[in-house]
């Protein structure tokens, strides 16, 4: 059976109980980075789970790491969305396509938590459509001379360290994509300062950069010229593992309080367990994570074993960021007025869980990947097919 390690999990679940859930309620609250929580994410090992021990990682699998993630997102979804977007987002295409010069460079200091990483790819007139990119990279002797701009960019004012898309071949469209690492203190590239004020995930930080004329080495580009598109399909799909993992994680934290609340909570002289509709509810939510975690599961194996995971993670993210919606509005509603208000984290998760619906590609983009797979799959059988 595909499983997470016990062991790892077990030591996770210790972590998360004594550093982010003390802090969770008060990061949202303030709409605070917790700068501490993530240093000592980097000292426990957490960014580092799927990478080589060469570079800073314990040399496990992507499972592993999703299975750290469900448990955090479990207490504070703001801080699984940091480790998500700075493990996956910023190492991974350093680790999948970079040279090994860019790995020795950047890599140990984004796993040890020492510097701080982002991803840099939406922009105001660029969200799902990829191709309509409008940051300009021109090759200019030894040096790449970038120019635009990116918003909604998770970790923009804290980062060190940012994967930058950009686009080195205009006329291309999707093929004329390349990806750039792009380091604090270099001239012209800043964050505005700007932090999004968000209906969720509140501490999560999230922001805008700004490129104007930064000069980056040919050394930082990422998987060579125009060949940005393949990257980004990769690196996307892994993180649409990690975001359904946040859901999941969210929603058997609003399962976890509504299970205890109905024991508790007496009505009519009857604990709210014993009536039928709350019953349901609770069923309904732990058929539905149950469902997605076997979902979660499959497509990381696939991806682990180096086999297509596309159409996979495509339906997890789908499924588990639909479900938590549901999951954390019957919560809401079991619990009342006490899920209404901030006292618990219940109406937290409500807020959070949105995100997951929208965060590495929309509900919308899952339902197109899953349709075009099918056909593809259908077309390349039926090929065959004929070919006999």
């Amino acid at each position: 059976m595909i499983d997470y390690d016990d062991r790892l999990i077990s030591n996770g679940r210790d972590f998360v109980k004594r550093v982010i859930a003390p802090i969770a309620s008060e990061m949202d609250e303030k709409e605070e980075f917790p700068f501490d929580a993530f240093r000592q994410m980097g000292e426990f090992g957490l960014f580092g789970v799927p990478y080589p021990e060469q570079y800073g990682g314990m040399g496990l699998d992507y499972m592993s790491f999703t299975g750290l993630i469900r448990e955090i997102a479990k207490v504070c979804a703001s801080t699984a969305m940091t480790a998500l977007s700075h493990a996956t987002l910023t190492c991974g295409p350093i680790f999948t396509h970079g040279g090994e010069q860019l790995k020795e460079r950047f890599l140990l200091p984004l796993i040890s938590g020492e510097k701080i990483g982002s991803f840099a790819m939406t922009e105001a007139e660029s969200g799902s459509d990829v191709s309509s990119i409008g940051t300009r990279a021109k090759l200019s002797g030894d040096d790449y001379i970038l120019n635009g701009s990116k918003m909604y960019i998770t970790n923009a004012n804290v980062a060190d360290v940012a994967v930058v898309v950009a686009s080195t071949s205009p006329q291309a469209g999707l093929l004329g994509l390349s990806l750039f690492v792009v380091e604090k203190g270099m001239p012209g590239f800043s964050a505005t300062g700007r932090r999004e004020r968000k209906l969720g995930m509140r501490a999560s930080d999230t922001g805008e950069l700004v490129f104007n004329d930064v000069r980056v080495p040919k050394e930082n580009l990422i998987g060579g010229k125009n060949r940005g598109f393949k990257v980004l399909q990769q690196t996307l799909a892994t993180a649409r593992l990690g975001m359904a993992a946040i859901a999941i994680g969210i929603s058997e934290g609003a399962r976890d309080f509504s299970i205890d609340y109905a024991m508790q909570r007496k009505q009519q002289g009857k604990p709210l367990h014993r009536f039928q509709m709350i019953k349901s509810m609770l069923a309904d939510m732990e058929m539905k994570i149950s469902a997605a975690d076997l979902l979660l599961k499959k497509s990381v194996w696939l991806r682990d074993q180096g086999k297509n995971f596309t159409k996979e993670a495509a339906e997890a993210k789908l499924f588990a960021s639909e479900m938590a919606v549901e999951i954390t509005k019957d919560a809401i509603q079991i619990h009342g007025a006490y899920g209404y208000c901030r006292d618990l984290p219940i109406e937290r998760f409500f807020r959070d869980a949105k995100l997951t619906e929208i965060g590495d590609g929309t509900s919308e983009i899952q339902r197109l990947i899953i349709a075009d797979e099918m056909i593809k799959a259908r077309s390349h059988s039926r090929n065959n097919a004929l070919a006999l």
